[in-house]
């Protein structure tokens, strides 16, 4: 074997020198980089003279879609061969350098940068290692090639001819596919979305249902009125038919919604973050008040000090590879401490100053216990936290203020906080402080007394802080380290290093202590610490950023639907709505049948359970888009008996760009295109400073036949007669009859937000026309596109569409030692909107000061797991979502998801790395491989999910009685080592290897084909799972 690497001799030689200079320190420029320019010579790296260049007319920028991340990057497109069916074969994948998210720690290109020089690059690869022609992208966003060009894509409508599940289709052209979904199917005895789609407003039915309580009107006149167009006449409030259609959807939200609420009119439109990160979301947003809603916790990295980061990896996910990760690694460099909280031993953890390995669903009682330390030992901010209002934060040169000092009435049974009309010394809208001794409405004073338990007219009053630290002292210090399993030393050194910086320390947290059964009362208490220190807007401190141009007005309203429908009435998931409320309770009363949701606008998981059991009335029809619940919402298995049964879900259609787990079972599969061929919008990027607006646009056309899910809506809609789409779809009468009428108008709302951007020229628009038409072929109509904006618009779309996106520039992120674009909001301890909540099993009420529960299922009972290990999951750094399984590169990294346990576990079970073993629960057995290790606490075991398919290629389906052929193999006959870690072989393994993670989510006994919900964040137990595991 040819050896190219070099002699043991002359790396230790080159580790000598290494060493060497590292210990001279600063007189040289850096150890690295003397290593390489010193004993490495500087030579080139490369071999060969078939460069390959290319220039911006091989060049389309657009967004990566291959995690959550939302990537900005740049596609290096060849042509095709003429007999081949792509028009385009995407040879390099990479960052867009205009953009910020790829540029760490370098910096983005200056926004007016030319095309031809920004791809052109201003480096030299072979000597200086980087040439600046594209930014970081980490690997599963380079494997985005094999997801467009994967064969086993579904390339035609397809029609289901045997029994749902049964893997047996027809290819039927788009027309049939449209009228059978719009007409119903005779053969399938599927209904059509036209006669499920019975609309009526809300007033006047409630009008009239005021009537027949009152008596003014019967029941047989209601019903004869209503019975055409109401799901349920004896249940008004459950809204119009159009209820009944039910739409479970991924990306591409802001246009799907559009269609699903205003123009068809159906109240049930669910997506992804009611399995992902729902709870720490309503947690959030309920911890704070403001214009600006905070719906997640992150920090001002370069700046920072102290970070605390709680439940969550942002090495590997959250935002992490290309953007998170390098931030974090330079912050460390540079002196920052950090602390993660996290039962595994993560990439995160690997580079943090502290680990602290809490129990799973115990981490309300560490943020107590951590609380409890600041306050006793008198280290949060008093004159942060003594601001009642803005204008005294102002005074204080604070961004942000608290209602640490606000009253809170604990004689009404609500416990809502203390008005000053109460008190008879100001309005309803003014909350009250104590101010020298004296009542005061809080916008009138200046500092708010934080420690305060009176009596005011005979209401029993106590203020917010009173309330937190009383919450706090409920149980020691050590009382909660039993709990935890956290030392108490760590403990108070977690305390006392937050609380150490100023305002530049900071909380990163997600769904780690989120996704359990007390997620949202955690999720509040992680906040409230934040409170403590106060260090929100403040460079080093936590931001709220994620400001984004205009893109839904200013040149055009894309939200608006002429003579659109306003959805109303009760979602199938029970979110949003409070069962006192409803004609449900009035009927049945405590207990519900089921949980409901009343502050949690997602409930995804438990649609089709629901649906299965007609609870609160029947789902007449399924769409899903880019969103599986068979992978990901809590117990695949249950969520398979509503899908593969049409008494259930007599119509189910799948928009779809592989035949995967879920959309197997559907009558229809409408096939997607892939994000590299398609428009799109993603703008979830709350960490960064500066404004920016990413965009997706097609990069190439793999497969001819495929539609995107866009355009099947708006052929759908206009067979439907539904507003806004064909002719004035738009509020200034424009159309809407393919995507590029509705994203092109977006991308012109970009261009001309605040001072609009330069007008492409001659040589832009140029390149512009050239690189579409090499990359797209006949699928790109330039005169088709340049109708969907007004002429003098179209040469400003161009140059934001030649540069990915719009990036504000660096250098304005800060004014003074604030955030420029902050929160500039209130922190809220105590939430008086929950506190006037009650749980549908007893009418218990919920806790407007959150506190640490035991997790419990529906009938309000503490689970006793009757298995010994609490299994947890996460986020593989090459599995980014289920889709990622059909890239043979990431399956080279690793393809299936062993198990993470502690030796001590390992070692009682007689239990080795490598062996295969039985997963169990109550409900289900599924089969893993273990890696033994210290990395996991005692008692903990867990695994990545998004692993252990049974679709997306794995069992060939049956299409036009011909079986989807076998792929070849790899180049290779596969090696299997089944062995974690042991990566050597570099082959990739099968789509089904692992197991779905999601199958062992704990069942909650006391519901039918129900998982374990936290009742007011809406979140699954995901992280509640308790198993054991033996060796086969």
């Amino acid at each position: 074997m040819e050896d190219k690497s070099m002699s043991r001799r002359k790396f230790i030689k080159a580790l000598g020198a290494f060493g060497a200079v590292a210990a001279v320190g600063p007189a040289f420029i850096g150890p690295v980089k003397q290593v390489f320019n010193g004993v490495w010579y500087d030579e080139g790296h490369g071999s060969g003279t078939d460069y390959q260049d290319y220039g911006a007319e091989d060049v389309i920028f657009s967004t990566c879609e291959q995690c959550n991340t939302y990537c900005t990057i740049k596609a290096y497109i060849t042509a095709g061969k003429k007999e081949g069916p792509y028009s385009t074969v995407i040879r390099k994948l990479a960052g867009n350098q205009y953009s910020p998210l790829n540029m760490v720690p370098f910096g983005a290109i200056a926004y007016a940068t030319p095309v031809d020089e920004a791809v052109k690059g201003n480096g030299d690869v072979k000597r200086g290692g980087r040439g600046a022609r594209g930014g970081r992208i980490c690997l599963k966003g380079q494997a985005g090639i094999q997801t467009a060009y994967d064969p086993y894509r579904v390339k035609d409508p397809l029609k289901r001819v045997g029994p749902r599940g049964s893997g047996k289709w027809k290819v039927v052209s788009w027309d049939e596919a449209y009228d059978e979904i719009v007409n119903g199917s005779e053969d399938l005895g599927s209904p059509g979305l036209k006669e499920l789609s019975a609309y009526v407003s809300e007033e006047g039915v409630m009008a009239d249902w005021d009537k027949v309580k009152s008596g003014t009107m019967t029941q047989e006149t209601f019903d004869s009125k209503y019975q055409e167009v109401l799901v349920d006449t004896k249940h008004p409030d459950f809204g119009p038919k159009v209820n009944q259609v039910t739409f479970m959807v991924g990306d591409r939200r802001d246009f799907v919604q559009r269609f699903i609420s205003n123009s068809l009119g159906s109240k049930n439109y669910y997506h992804h973050g009611g399995v992902c990160g729902i709870s720490s979301v309503i947690g959030n947003v309920r911890s704070y008040s403001g214009e600006k809603k905070k719906k997640r916790q992150y920090a001002d990295i370069e700046n920072t000090l102290f970070l605390l980061v709680w439940g969550t990896n942002p090495m590997v996910a959250n935002k992490g590879p290309t953007w998170l990760a390098p931030k974090l690694t330079n912050a460390i460099k540079d002196g920052m401490q950090m602390a993660v909280v996290d039962p595994r031993f993560s990439k995160t953890a690997e580079k943090a100053h502290i680990w602290a390995p809490v129990k799973p669903g115990t981490d309300a009682a560490l943020a107590l216990a951590i609380g409890r330390t600041i306050i006793e030992n008198n280290w949060h901010d008093t004159v942060y936290l003594t601001n009642p209002n803005g204008e005294a934060a102002q005074a204080d040169n604070e961004p942000t203020w608290s209602d640490a000092s606000h009253l809170v009435n604990l004689s009404d049974p609500k416990r809502p906080k203390v008005r000053a009309s109460d008190l008879g010394i100001g309005s309803e809208e003014q909350f009250v402080v104590i101010e020298n001794g004296s009542p005061v409405p809080h916008d009138k004073a200046s500092e708010g007394t934080l420690e305060v338990d009176t009596t005011l007219k005979g209401i029993k009053v106590k203020s917010a802080f009173q309330l937190y630290k009383e919450r706090t002292m409920e149980k020691s210090v050590e009382a909660y380290s039993k709990i935890t399993t956290i030392p108490k030393a760590q403990i108070i050194q977690i305390a006392r290093q937050f609380t150490s910086y100023g305002k530049r320390a900071s909380i990163l947290a997600y769904r780690g202590p989120a996704m359990h059964v007390n997620g949202y009362y955690t999720q509040r208490l992680i906040a409230s610490l934040n409170h403590l220190i106060g260090s929100y807007d403040w460079k080093g401190g936590n931001i709220t950023t994620g400001v984004f141009y205009q893109e839904f007005e200013g040149r055009y309203d894309l939200n608006t639907v002429p003579n659109g429908k306003q959805p109303w009435g009760i979602p199938t998931g029970r979110n949003g709505v409070k069962y006192e409320t409803t004609s449900l309770f009035e009927k049945d009363g405590y207990p519900a049948k089921r949980p409901w949701f009343p502050y949690s606008p997602q409930t995804v998981g438990d649609v089709l359970p629901s649906a299965v059991n007609k609870y609160p009335y029947p789902i007449k029809a399924l769409i899903t888009h880019r969103m599986s619940p068979v992978l990901s919402a809590p117990n695949g298995q249950i969520q398979e008996l509503a899908l593969k049964d049409p008494d259930v879900l007599p119509l189910f259609v799948a928009s779809d760009v592989q035949i995967g787990d879920t959309s197997k079972y559907a009558d229809f599969i409408l096939p997607d295109t892939v994000y590299l061929e398609r428009w799109g919008r993603e703008a979830i990027y709350p960490n960064i400073t500066t404004k920016l607006a990413s965009i997706y646009q097609p990069v190439t056309r793999v497969y001819p036949n495929v539609r995107s899910f866009e355009n099947s809506i708006i052929e759908i809609a206009k067979r439907m007669d539904l507003p806004g789409y064909g002719k004035n779809a738009f509020t200034d009468g424009s159309s809407l009859d393919i995507e590029e009428d509705y994203y092109i108008k977006r991308v012109a709302n970009i261009a001309f937000d605040e001072t609009p951007v330069p007008d492409a020229d001659a040589r832009e628009l140029e390149i512009f026309t050239r690189a579409r038409t090499k990359a797209l072929g006949n699928y790109f109509d330039e005169a088709r596109w340049r109708q969907a904006v007004k002429p003098e618009e179209w040469k400003k779309v161009v140059y934001v569409l030649n540069r990915g996106g719009r990036f504000e520039e660096a250098g304005n992120e800060y004014i003074n030692n604030h955030i420029k674009y902050g929160f500039s909001g209130q922190a809220n301890f105590y939430d008086e909107g929950v506190a006037a909540g009650k749980n549908s099993y007893d009418g218990q009420s919920f806790e407007g000061m959150p506190f640490y529960e035991e997790i419990k299922t529906f009938d309000r009972k503490p689970i006793k797991p009757k298995q010994p290990l609490q299994f947890i999951n996460w986020k593989a750094r090459n599995m980014g979502t289920y889709r990622n399984v059909s890239s043979a590169w990431l399956r080279e990294v690793r393809s299936d998801n062993y198990i993470w346990m502690n030796k001590v576990d390992a070692s009682i079970r007689g239990i080795k790395t490598g062996d295969t073993v039985k997963i169990m629960n109550d409900s289900i057995t599924l089969e893993g491989t273990v890696y033994v290790t210290g990395g996991i606490a005692p008692g903990v075991v867990g695994s990545a999910y998004n692993m252990g398919q049974q679709g997306y290629g794995v069992n060939r389906q049956t299409i036009n009685g011909q079986k989807q052929a076998k792929l070849p193999e790899y180049n290779h006959t596969p090696f299997n080592f089944k062995q974690p870690f042991h990566e050597d072989d570099g082959y990739p393994g099968s789509r089904s290897d692992g197991f779905p993670v999601n199958k062992l989510t704990a069942m909650d006994h006391s519901l039918k084909d129900g998982a374990i919900y936290d009742e007011i964040g809406g979140a699954p137990g995901q992280l509640d799972m308790f198993v054991d595991i033996k060796k086969v």
